[in-house]
């Protein structure tokens, strides 16, 4: 029983001193999933054309890019030339300030217009649109997986698990300005918000349907 006994034990010992031997090592591995998120960028929307382009239907386009990407006020200038007869700046400044007031009756409020004056022009006024905008980007340095895109899957050691899903967010992010988040917003007015959405159950007034810009059919 001794002899078991004292086997045991120096097993025990041999087992001991053999991991004392084993060089120190990390157990610590970093990982692969993405810490990066949908990414805002922000750049000036310039556009022009020509002033007979400018319809209502355009208008309206222009007014829902604005809501969805837009910020700040709108700039908006029609173009003269200053030795033609037609293409006055009297008549670019009535087309501006017409082309002002149908897209504030859109919904957008902070609109500016003017004449622009520009040599050799011509007869035909350009409208020219711009204001400052929002998109959203996949997160930067995030690539989508091999065969998202296509048919060639290959083994990407590099890929950082969730760009792909970060990427398709990002395509379907309506108002890409809302990711800003509120800024310096008074604390007290979500309660505020929330406080006048339960009065109107309150009062039995039935909420108006909703309507938007295009519907699927």
């Amino acid at each position: 029983m001794a002899l078991i006994r004292n086997s045991r034990l120096f097993l025990l010992l041999g087992a001991l001193s053999s991991t004392a031997l084993l060089p120190a090592c990390s157990l610590y591995e970093e990982g692969h999933l993405t810490e990066s998120r949908v990414q805002v960028v922000e750049e000036r929307f310039a556009e022009e054309v020509p002033l007979s382009a400018a319809t209502p239907d355009y208008i309206a386009g222009l007014a829902y890019h604005y809501e969805k990407h837009g910020d700040g006020p709108v700039d908006l200038s029609v173009t003269y030339d200053p030795k033609s007869q037609v293409n006055t700046a009297m008549t670019a400044g009535q087309s501006a300030d017409r082309l002002a007031k149908a897209l504030r009756a859109e919904g957008v409020r902070d609109v500016n217009a003017d004449a622009l004056p520009v040599l050799a022009n011509g007869d035909e006024s350009i409208l020219l649109v711009s204001y400052m905008s929002y998109h959203a980007e996949p997160p930067k340095g995030c690539a989508t997986m091999s065969g998202y895109e296509g048919t060639d899957i290959k083994h990407d050691t590099d890929y950082r698990l969730g760009c792909t899903i970060e990427t398709m967010l990002s395509k379907q992010v309506s108002r890409p300005k809302d990711l800003l988040g509120q800024g310096r917003v008074d604390p007290t007015s979500d309660g505020r918000r929330a406080g006048n959405i339960g009065e109107i159950y309150r009062s039995g007034v039935p909420n108006e349907p909703l309507e938007g810009q295009t519907a699927s059919e």
